[in-house]
């Protein structure tokens, strides 16, 4: 059975959706964010697809993950963007990064950061996959 109380958890959010299809807000009691699904699939389209919320959480959280190690390397990096695109390739879900750096970058620098970027945390929920159960209350 499903016990939400004895896992480690540091973190919630609750989706809330009404009548109007398919406009979802999700909070985590500080923040808002609007989710919906575009016109030609019945929604508004006032909001990023729950799939670009998933991508825009790898393509922040590599983003962030990279300027927290750029900044201790002390690299003369201004700008990091990352583009994240999802496909099928043999029948499974693949994300596709693309980071941009703005500033000198060499080779080297290139492939560690590489390294570093499939250690954000999120690049690690993805990669490994995980459980998901579910209870109706």
């Amino acid at each position: 059975m499903l016990n939400v109380n004895n896992l480690n958890t540091n973190r919630m959010i609750q989706a809330t959706i009404n009548k109007q299809h398919y406009v979802c807000n999700a909070s985590n009691g500080k923040h808002n964010i609007v989710i919906d699904e575009p016109v030609d699939l019945g929604g508004a389209d006032s909001g990023l697809t729950p799939k670009e919320i998933l991508m825009s959480a790898l393509a922040s959280c590599v983003a962030i993950t990279l300027r927290m190690y750029i900044d201790r390397k002390g690299w003369t990096i201004e700008k990091i963007e990352v583009k994240v695109t999802m496909g099928v390739e043999n029948a499974e879900d693949v994300f596709f990064e693309e980071i941009t750096c703005t500033g000198s970058v060499t080779d080297d620098q290139k492939r560690r950061l590489e390294e570093i970027a499939s250690k954000c945390p999120v690049s690690k929920i993805l990669s490994k996959g995980n459980e998901v159960r579910t209870k109706v209350l």
